[in-house]
C-alpha cells in the first residue's frame, strides 16, 4: 500500500509549479506577500517587494507611499536575504511570477496569486465598512472604488450579499449614485436583495446566494489547474463552491472531485 501511494504522488511533484496547492509558507506570511505584490503589480520587481516586507526606509520606497500598505514591516525582523527567499518561495510555488517593463524587472500575479490576492481584497473592503459602520463614520466619497478591478469589486459585492445586512444600504446607494453603469445595476440589485432578505427563508435565501454567485464571482480567463495530491491528474478549481472560502481566504482544494468522492464512499 505504502508503494503504491508514492508512486501516485510522483505526478504532484513533478506538475509542482504548474499546478500549485497550498503554499509551503504559513497563511499570514502568504497572505502578506500578496498584498504587499498588489501595491507594485506591473511597476516594481521582487526586490522592491522584499523591500516593502522589510521595512525598508529607502527614500524612493517613502516616496512612493509604499510605507502605508498594511504588510509594509511584515518582516522586518528577518534579514533582506531572507525576505528575498521568502517571496521566491511564492515566485517557485506559482503565486507570483516575474517579468518586464521594457528592460525592467517587475512582479506579477498569476492566475493562482491573483485568485488568493482578490478575494482577500474584496474582503479587505468588507472589513473597511464594518469598521466604518462601528464608529458612526460616513465616508466623504465612494470614489476610491471605481476603476477598481472589475471581479474583485463584484465579488466585494457578493460578500455584502452574504452577510445579508440591511446596514450596508447607504453606503451602497452613496456608492451607485457614482458608479459606472455595470456596477450600478449589481448594487441596485444587491440593495434589493437585501431589502427582501427579512422576507425569505433560509432555503430561498441560499437559493438566491447560489444565483447571484453565477453573475458576481467572475472566473478568470485563464483556468486555475490544480493537481490531485491523490491521483496526480490536473482538475479545474470551481470559484464557485463555497466550501473553498473560509475566514482567511481561499483555499485551493487538493484534491479532485473524483477522488474526494471516492474517498467520501469509503467512509460510508
Amino acid at each position: 500500500m505504502s508503494t503504491q501511494k508514492k508512486s501516485r504522488r510522483k505526478p504532484k511533484r513533478k506538475q509542482t509549479t504548474a499546478y500549485p496547492l497550498n503554499t509551503p509558507l504559513p497563511r499570514p506570511e502568504l497572505l502578506a506577500i500578496l498584498q504587499a505584490a498588489d501595491e507594485i503589480i506591473g511597476a516594481g520587481g521582487r526586490t522592491l517587494l522584499a523591500k516593502i516586507l522589510k521595512g525598508s526606509k529607502e527614500k524612493k520606497l517613502l516616496e512612493l507611499g509604499l510605507d502605508h500598505t498594511p504588510a509594509y514591516g511584515f518582516y522586518r525582523e528577518l534579514t533582506m536575504e531572507q525576505t528575498m527567499e521568502k517571496v521566491d518561495v511564492l515566485i517557485e510555488a506559482g503565486y507570483l511570477k516575474r517579468g518586464l517593463y521594457g528592460k525592467l524587472p517587475m512582479i506579477e500575479f498569476t492566475v493562482y496569486g491573483w485568485t488568493v490576492r482578490r478575494e482577500r481584497a474584496a474582503e479587505e473592503l468588507l472589513r473597511e465598512w464594518e469598521k466604518w459602520l462601528d464608529q458612526g463614520i460616513t465616508p466623504v466619497s465612494m470614489e476610491y472604488l471605481k476603476e477598481r478591478n472589475r471581479g474583485m469589486i463584484l465579488l466585494f459585492l457578493f460578500k455584502i450579499l452574504c452577510a445579508g445586512d440591511q446596514k450596508y444600504i447607504p453606503f451602497l446607494e452613496q456608492w451607485q449614485a457614482i458608479e459606472f453603469q455595470k456596477v450600478q445595476t449589481q448594487i441596485r440589485q444587491l440593495i434589493a436583495d437585501l431589502r427582501m432578505r427579512y422576507k425569505m427563508d433560509e432555503t430561498a435565501w441560499q437559493q438566491l446566494l447560489e444565483e447571484r454567485a453565477q453573475l458576481l464571482i467572475i472566473r478568470p480567463r485563464d483556468h486555475v489547474l490544480l493537481a490531485c495530491q491523490e491521483c496526480g491528474e490536473p482538475f479545474v478549481f470551481d470559484h464557485l463552491d463555497f466550501s473553498y472560502y473560509r475566514a482567511d481566504g481561499i483555499y485551493f482544494p487538493e484534491k479532485c472531485g473524483r477522488c474526494r468522492n471516492t474517498e467520501d464512499g469509503m467512509h460510508e
